[in-house]
């Protein structure tokens, strides 16, 4: 009685493990449609296979935040803000989500938030050089001169063209 006991457990362990494994390929052949949907500017299609992920892996903050961006780029500025939102409670250290909720913050003109998000997005990966960007954007609606002079010149240290040639324009030296 035991062993028979023992063995359709062992089954169930084993059915269970197997639909999850299809579960997860499953998410991930919807993420790989949904990118693809989103590269051709279907975001409505892209909105729901990320959807679709997310039902599948409740836990993929990835599928959030490109959600979020999909949700971005149709208009759904508010929707965007829930899924980066999420994405951040899902995973702390994604940096991507906070320049992205920043932004979206930023089009409902909560520039404070947007200042927040950036500089959290910055202290979290200190090379993100849209972080700083962006960043020097809301300072300079903020009128926060200095701010915006210094996360230009990190921007244009890391690399960033625009930020040189907008060092260069405003005759800040060494540009």
């Amino acid at each position: 009685m035991l062993r028979v006991l023992c063995m359709a457990l062992m089954t169930l362990l084993l059915a269970g493990n197997m639909a999850m494994a299809e579960a997860s390929a499953d998410a991930k052949s919807f993420f790989t449609s949904a990118e693809g949907k989103f590269a051709q500017g279907d975001f409505k299609g892209a909105i729901a296979d990320y959807t679709k992920v997310i039902e599948l892996d409740p836990k993929n903050a990835d599928a959030f935040n490109s959600r979020g961006e999909a949700k971005f780029d149709s208009g759904d500025k508010q929707g965007a803000i829930a899924d980066y939102t999420r994405t951040i409670e899902l995973d702390p250290k994604y940096a991507d989500a906070y320049n992205n909720r920043g932004s979206a913050k930023s089009e409902f003109g909560d520039k404070q938030g947007a200042l927040a998000d950036y500089t959290k997005a910055v202290e979290i990966n200190p090379v993100y050089v849209a972080a700083y960007v962006n960043r020097a954007a809301i300072k300079m609606d903020l009128g926060d001169k200095d701010g915006v002079i210094a996360d230009m010149l990190v921007a244009a240290k890391l690399g960033n063209l625009g930020a040189q040639q907008w060092l260069k324009q405003n005759g800040i030296s060494g540009w």
